[in-house]
């Protein structure tokens, strides 16, 4: 009877404990820590843009990085995305963006030949360099951030990351990209070997 019992409690924790899995993950995903602030650069990564169009997630950055640079100091915001999904770059179509926002053209940086997030860091990497720009604040979505950390990691780069984390836009638009992610970081460990 003992044994019977014993088998009954796993064949029921099992599946259990399998369902909060997804959703343990979701949770890990989105609770990263994140610092917002001054310092020499704003960086806003692209996100594929079709048919010439900025979609909700990327406006959801673009809108991020107005608020924040309109309390905080920043000597330029840099944009990083190269034509993925588009003729235009993704680095332009954000800077036209920003620009009706009221972000001064003449404090926007383009990074417009990325095509994937190591790129993104490293290619921005490359223009802090030159720029003489020693700290910098990297602005995505809140599904993004974690990959985000690792690949800045491993590619040098001093950065602090932020995202806003909005409940509705996480609960509604952002669980697809989410478990995406598993896929994106076994994509990205190729080329980070590469650019570093």
């Amino acid at each position: 009877m003992g044994e019977a019992m014993w088998i009954v409690d796993w064949a029921l924790i099992v599946p259990l404990g399998l369902l909060l899995v997804p959703f343990l993950y979701f949770g890990w995903m989105h609770s990263t820590k994140l610092e917002e602030g001054s310092c020499d650069a704003l960086i806003v990564l692209g996100q594929r843009t079709d048919n010439g169009e900025i979609g909700a997630l990327l406006q959801e950055r673009l809108d991020t990085a107005v608020r924040l640079f309109e309390q905080h100091r920043y000597r330029f915001l840099i944009l990083s995305g190269g034509a993925v999904g588009s003729e235009r770059s993704e680095a332009e179509m954000m800077q036209e963006y920003l620009v009706r926002q009221g972000v001064p053209k003449d404090k926007i940086i383009m990074e417009a030949l990325s095509r994937n997030t190591v790129q993104n860091i490293a290619y921005c990497r490359t223009l802090l360099q030159r720029s003489n720009l020693n700290s910098c604040l990297i602005v995505s979505n809140s599904f993004h951030i974690r990959r985000m950390k690792y690949i800045a990691g491993k590619l040098n780069v001093n950065a602090r990351f932020y995202a806003a984390r909005r409940p509705r836009s996480i609960l509604f638009m952002q669980w697809k990209p989410t478990f995406q992610e598993i896929r994106a970081y076994r994509l990205s460990l190729p080329w980070i070997k590469k650019l570093r």
